[in-house]
C-alpha cells in the first residue's frame, strides 16, 4: 500500500479516527489537571567542631585547626545516618508538630541526606506542603544539635548550622502532557481505522 492509500482510509474513518484523538489528548488533559503540585526543600548542615584552645594562647602550632576539621568530618557521619534513622526522624515531625508516617520504611526514607567533605551534609525532602517542608527542615535543625548535646553530656562540642532552605515547586506540563496525549491518540486511531479497514477487507 502506497501512502495516498492509508490517507484514504483515514479520511473514510476520519469520525473514528478523530474520536480517538481527542480521548487521547482529553484523557492528558485531564489526567495532568488532577496531579497535586509536590515541593522539594533542600538546606545543607555543616557540623563545627569548637576549638577548646587558640593558637595565640598556645606557643605551639595548632595547624590551622586540622584536628578540629576531621572531628567535624567524622561526627557528620553520625549526623548522616541520623536522617535514616525512624526513630529520630520521628522526633523530628514530634518537634514540629506534624503526623509521621506510619512505618518505620517511610520514615527512613522521609528525608534524602547526603555527606560531602569534609563536613557538609545536603539535605532534601518531598512533600505536598511548602509550609510542612519547612518545618521539618527547621525542626531537623533543633533535633540534630539536641542529638549532639547528649552525645557529648550536654556540652556543646559539636555545633550543627543550617543553611536557609531553597523550597521548588513542582508541576506537570499541561501543555506538553497535553501533546503527548494527542499524539499518542493519533498513532492509536491510525492503527485503529488500519484494523477496521483490513477487517471488513477479510469479510469481504
Amino acid at each position: 500500500m502506497e501512502l495516498r492509500d492509508y490517507v484514504r482510509i483515514i479520511q473514510k474513518h476520519l469520525i473514528v479516527f478523530l474520536i480517538v484523538v481527542i480521548l487521547g489528548g482529553g484523557f492528558a488533559f485531564f489526567f495532568t489537571k488532577r496531579q497535586p503540585t509536590s515541593y522539594t526543600a533542600q538546606t545543607t548542615f555543616t557540623v563545627n567542631k569548637s576549638s577548646a584552645l587558640k593558637q595565640s594562647q598556645v606557643s605551639y602550632y595548632l595547624y590551622d585547626n586540622y584536628y578540629n576539621v576531621q572531628s567535624a568530618g567524622l561526627f557528620s557521619q553520625v549526623v548522616t545516618t541520623w536522617f535514616s534513622s525512624p526513630a529520630v526522624v520521628n522526633e523530628i515531625y514530634q518537634k514540629a508538630g506534624l503526623t509521621a508516617p506510619n512505618s518505620q520504611n517511610a520514615l527512613a526514607k522521609a528525608f534524602k541526606a547526603v555527606r560531602d567533605e569534609p563536613a557538609t551534609i545536603n539535605v532534601t525532602i518531598s512533600g505536598g506542603n511548602q509550609d510542612e517542608l519547612l518545618k521539618l527542615i527547621n525542626s531537623a535543625s533543633d533535633i540534630l544539635q539536641q542529638k549532639t548535646n547528649e552525645l557529648n553530656n550536654g556540652d556543646t562540642v559539636y555545633e550543627i548550622a543550617k543553611f536557609q532552605p531553597i523550597v521548588s515547586k513542582h508541576s506537570s506540563n499541561l501543555i506538553m502532557n497535553t501533546a503527548i496525549g494527542l499524539v499518542a491518540g493519533a498513532i492509536l486511531g491510525i492503527v485503529l481505522v488500519l484494523g477496521i479497514a483490513y477487517f471488513r477487507k477479510e469479510d469481504k
